[in-house]
């Protein structure tokens, strides 16, 4: 195994699990904070990749980088609110039901409007490219954009739960 190698699949093996780090986190700080199994958590992220790429085609990329994830968040408050406020009473068997079915349309919602096939999404020209070449193997910008944008939420989530009294 050459070192070339080796680094590269270090790189790629760190990213992903940063990018399952942002996606679980969520699921978890929801899971044993309030006490909810949100089933559709994972739809929610989906939605709000889907509003990025409409918000992005219309005020640019890194304006949607901020809106969609707010547009996301008033969502999942007001479905917490509305709905799950009401069946939180009843134990966690409802509240599974409710957020399953609630990633169920969500999922067909999302078919509905942006079709079933991917979406041309480009990135923006800060992005593009690589980062840095060892040897003839690139490790893209985006990628680390991903890392970067995942330590920072992982460092927020360690102050907010060693600094407040949440």
């Amino acid at each position: 195994m050459n070192l070339e190698f080796f680094v590269m699949s270090t790189l790629n093996g760190v990213s992903y699990g940063l990018l399952l780090f942002m996606l679980s986190s969520g699921l978890t700080l929801i899971f044993s904070m309030m006490g909810v199994l949100n089933f559709a958590h994972t739809s929610f992220y989906m939605l709000g990749a889907y509003f990025a790429y409409t918000i992005s085609g219309l005020v640019g990329f890194w304006p949607a980088l901020v809106l969609a994830p707010l547009a996301i968040g008033a969502l999942g408050a007001l479905f917490e609110r509305y709905s799950l406020r009401r069946v939180h009473k009843f134990g966690h068997v409802p509240e599974l039901l409710v957020t399953f079915g609630l990633s169920y349309l969500i999922l067909e919602l999302v078919q509905l409007v942006w079709g079933r096939s991917t979406v041309p999404y480009g990135l923006p020209e800060q992005l593009q490219g690589p980062l840095f070449t060892l040897y003839d193997t690139r490790f893209p910008k985006s990628r680390s954009f991903i890392m970067l944008v995942a330590l920072l939420m992982l460092l927020s989530v360690w102050l907010l739960l060693t600094r407040t009294r949440i």
